[in-house]
């Protein structure tokens, strides 16, 4: 007969993989890959759900364990895929093939950064994104955090407690797209990103505000402190009522965050940026990335266009990283 403390480890794996499950059905997509061991991590409540939230979205059974042991990031000498470049540093990121530019125009650039626990296909569908470029006339790549996590400040997971350079990693993505599409304008390089993600383009931005014009986060925080010193021009979406990353604020034990009000971050952000702008928009919905519907917004259209009509001065130096990339 199992022990009671069995049977309870055993009731909160299976809730684990309840909820896992949900959430895809939520989104309407096949099960996670299994093909490439980059895609293997559990789900979590910062995967990105189109329009509403889903039943339990934010209970921390959604999340492993607490206590497990950090998985290692993808080694690089695992294969790429067909859209995958890998940088001198072993990290990888996603660069879709691009629509062709009209003659003698220069073009903007999109980094898109996935959840903790979620994957660039996942945002990918939801957003939409190389349909819009092609329609707008920009061109988008897509970062890999770590073990499916970013190094935002406090948060999150694998990245955040082994402090990875996710920064220097962005700039290099960045650098490594513009080699690669020579159209690509250095003064028009946006980051968005939806959870973990929204937090680390916050903190690209904070910390390479000569590299990276404007971001737009869905469902962020800043989790530390905006100490580039610079401006920077921010779009928080968020939802008044997500229980991951609470518009009110509060502690989230299972990230061992306390978050602090949304409303704060304007004055946040300018206290350490003077002259930073930084907007918020709200939507009725929880933690998701949201495509209208009963959210009311479509998040990827109401970012560009907060983004599109932004560019850093003519006289800004660009301070990139060299040619990075292998492939």
């Amino acid at each position: 007969m199992p022990s009671p403390r069995r049977s309870r480890v055993s009731l909160r794996v299976a809730m684990v993989v309840t909820a896992a499950t949900a959430l895809t059905a939520v989104m309407g997509c096949g099960p996670w890959s299994s093909a490439n061991p980059r895609h293997h991590a559990a789900a979590s409540p910062g995967l990105p759900t189109a329009g509403v939230s889903p039943a339990g979205a934010g209970d921390p059974n959604e999340q492993p364990l607490p206590g497990a042991e950090p998985s290692r990031p993808t080694p690089s000498d695992l294969p790429l895929g067909p859209e995958e470049v890998r940088l001198r540093s072993g990290r990888v990121y996603v660069l879709p093939d691009q629509a062709r530019p009209r003659p003698g125009a220069s073009r903007p650039l999109l980094i898109v950064l996935h959840s903790f626990g979620g994957t660039w296909q996942r945002l990918r569908t939801v957003g939409r994104f190389e349909e819009r470029a092609a329609r707008l006339g920009f061109v988008v790549a897509y970062g890999i955090g770590a073990d499916r996590s970013w190094n935002a400040g406090s948060c999150c997971g694998w990245s955040q407690s082994r402090d990875a350079d996710d920064v220097g990693y962005l700039v290099s993505v960045a650098a490594d797209v513009r080699r690669r599409i020579p159209d690509v304008d250095p003064r028009r390089v946006y980051l968005t990103g939806f959870s973990n993600g929204a937090m680390m383009t916050l903190r690209a931005l904070c910390e390479r505000p000569h590299v990276f014009a404007a971001g737009v986060g869905v469902a962020g925080q800043l989790v530390g402190r905006c100490a580039g010193g610079a401006p920077i021009h921010y779009l928080e979406i968020h939802g008044t009522v997500d229980a991951v990353v609470p518009y009110a604020g509060g502690r989230v034990g299972w990230l061992g965050v306390t978050f602090s009000p949304v409303s704060g971050l304007p004055a946040r952000v300018r206290a350490s940026a003077p002259g930073s702008v930084v907007e918020i928009r709200t939507h009725p919905c929880g933690h998701v990335w949201p495509t209208g519907g009963q959210c009311g917004l479509d998040a990827a259209e109401v970012g560009w266009e907060f983004l599109s009509r932004l560019a850093l001065p003519a006289s800004t130096p660009h301070h990139a990283a060299g040619h990075e990339a292998t492939r």
